[in-house]
């Protein structure tokens, strides 16, 4: 039943709006420079998180991903952080993402990065799969 109210919850109560940005990574200690689109989610408890086009109409496989109990070792140590090892339990890439909309401020995130182009914000990802998360 709490499978079938968190597909419900992830598949039909998100609003997306797409843009292009300027993004920012660093890696391998220089910033890579790349434009994007960007989507924007709003869930029916008005919170925002930043995907990528093709999350944002939920044809990413994480987001076809139904959560189910994952393990993660040394998930509340205090060394790292808890949504970077979530992403990499998931088989993905965390990093720092920074993006700027034309005419504003650089602003900055973190993303879980799925394959060449597919990425969800750590913070959509931790909503949707705390309840699943365990350490032993």
């Amino acid at each position: 039943m709490i499978k079938i109210l968190l597909v419900l919850l992830f598949s039909f109560n998100l609003q997306a709006e797409c843009f292009q940005v300027e993004t920012k990574i660093i890696f391998d200690s220089k910033p890579v420079l790349a434009k994007e689109t960007l989507c924007s989610l709003v869930d029916s408890e008005k919170m925002l998180f930043y995907v990528s086009k093709t999350c944002s109409s939920q044809q990413c496989e994480i987001l076809k991903r139904t959560p189910a109990p994952l393990k993660i070792n040394g998930y509340y140590q205090n060394l790292g952080s808890p949504g970077f090892k979530l992403c990499e339990a998931l088989g993905g890439v965390p990093q720092i993402y920074e993006f700027k909309k034309k005419g504003k401020d650089w602003e900055s995130t973190d993303r879980c990065m799925f394959g060449k182009s597919d990425f969800v914000e750590i913070s959509f990802l931790s909503l949707r799969w705390k309840n699943f998360i365990s350490t032993k």
